[in-house]
């Protein structure tokens, strides 16, 4: 009779031992670590206060939006930024041409007349160089750049601000405008140009901003807000973020599931991943969700016939995220009210994931590079760069504004390949 007690004692506590090595496996609850990629996937935090730096381009070739008083935003310019930047931080003030000069005191209110404007080179670049990236940096130009270098600021902008989760933007005015225009065409000719009061007639200049993508919507809708004058401004946002709705889970709802359930095991932060559990692991599971599709100030279109989706699945072992080769995950995104979306993840386990693993699934819906677009003001207000007769010159526009915002563009693109989805999901299979 004593035997058969500590037989049973025995069993009792082996399959004890034996369930909860089961259920910790290679890692315990709350102590996972998800691939490097998610975890480092977010820019620093914004401080509540952020410095902002402005720079004003003092090239011959501003002048002219100082010299006529009908519909001039540009002599406002200095103290709007003044005072959008100083309800945000500390602002700086600099000139450039081919060197960088900081501006001291209130001197910065005299870009509102001819008189600094002296400059001969254009060396935008420079000023990138020199910008803090921790900063809200802001540079007034005409988007001309000496040699027409436009493909090294898209470099240097690339690998110090996409490359580390930030932004840019760029907001264009039309304003009067009188004086001389230089380097235009391939024989680099100069024009004078009055636009005297007509909007039609008008010469753009814009702000080049960079920042923190946060940042940068603030300022924009502080200025947009601000703007008293009815001139044509227009807005460019290159971000990795194309929806001001969040692209993950955290704010997604869930609409239905089959073969998954909700599980919390280690606590995930839903900006960065969900957990799931399987009901059998050789049965399909689905899951849906709800996807509100809301663009952002100055958003680049998107052609939703031209979206790509695309799934990657890794599993856990010995302490190391390992790539599956293959995976059958199915990503459809179909209409629903208004700019709603259902966004449906489908696949079989017992192909896509490793068994008695933890297994990760990046799951997401992007645009093609067809799929991404320049609004449609870029096209208006270009100009290509052509020898053009002085009676066909069209002040009105910019010298290969095409080419360089594309540049642009093209470079966030490249760099971070801006998802519309981003549905980053843990499946315990153990």
């Amino acid at each position: 009779m004593k035997r058969n007690f500590y037989a049973i004692i025995f069993s009792v506590l082996t399959l004890a031992s034996a369930f909860f090595a089961g259920g910790c496996g290679e890692e315990d609850a709350g102590e996972l670590t998800l691939p490097a990629e998610i975890a480092d996937s977010k820019p620093a935090p914004v401080p509540q206060k952020i410095s902002t730096d402005v720079y004003f381009d003092a090239t011959v070739s501003m002048q002219g939006y100082t010299t006529l008083s009908a519909g001039n935003v540009y002599r406002t310019l200095p103290d709007l930024l003044s005072d959008i930047g100083g309800s945000m931080g500390e602002v700086t003030f600099y000139s450039f041409g081919e060197n960088i000069s900081r501006i001291d005191g209130r001197d910065y209110r005299r870009f509102s007349s001819p008189d600094p404007y002296t400059e001969i080179i254009t060396a935008v670049h420079n000023v990138i160089d020199k910008s803090d990236a921790a900063h809200l940096s802001i540079i007034v130009t005409d988007l001309f750049e000496s040699d027409a270098d436009w493909s090294n600021i898209a470099q240097k902008i690339r690998e110090k601000y996409f490359a580390h989760h930030l932004a840019v933007a760029v907001i264009g005015i039309k304003n009067s405008f009188n004086g001389d225009i230089f380097d235009v065409g391939l024989n680099a000719a100069s024009f004078r140009y009055d636009s005297n009061a007509a909007p039609e007639r008008f010469r753009p200049f814009y702000l080049l901003i960079l920042g923190h993508e946060e940042t940068i919507l603030d300022f924009m809708y502080k200025f947009r807000e601000r703007q008293s004058l009815p001139n044509e401004t227009q807005y460019l946002l290159l971000s990795e973020n194309l929806t001001t709705t969040t692209s993950d889970f955290s704010k997604m709802n869930l609409l239905e599931m089959e073969n998954f359930f909700a599980d919390s095991k280690f606590n995930l932060d839903e900006t960065n991943a969900r957990e799931f559990g399987l009901d059998k692991f050789t049965e399909p599971a689905t899951f849906s969700v709800q996807f509100d599709y809301n663009a952002p100030l100055g958003a680049c279109p998107l052609n939703m016939n031209e979206l790509d989706s695309s799934a990657k699945v890794s599993a856990l072992e010995e302490g190391e995220w390992t790539p599956l080769s293959r995976n059958d995950v199915q990503i459809t995104m179909t209409p629903a009210e208004g700019s709603s979306y259902v966004v449906k993840i489908e696949l079989t386990p017992e192909k896509s994931l490793r068994e008695d693993k933890i297994n990760f699934v990046q799951a997401s819906i992007a645009p093609t590079a067809r799929g991404y677009l320049l609004p449609d003001w870029v096209s208006r207000w270009n100009m290509a760069n052509v020898d053009v007769a002085p009676e066909n010159f069209d002040g009105s526009k910019t010298i290969n504004l095409i080419h360089v915002l594309g540049s642009l563009k093209d470079s966030v693109f490249a760099t971070t390949h801006p998802a519309l989805i981003n549905l980053n999901f843990l499946i315990d299979a153990r």
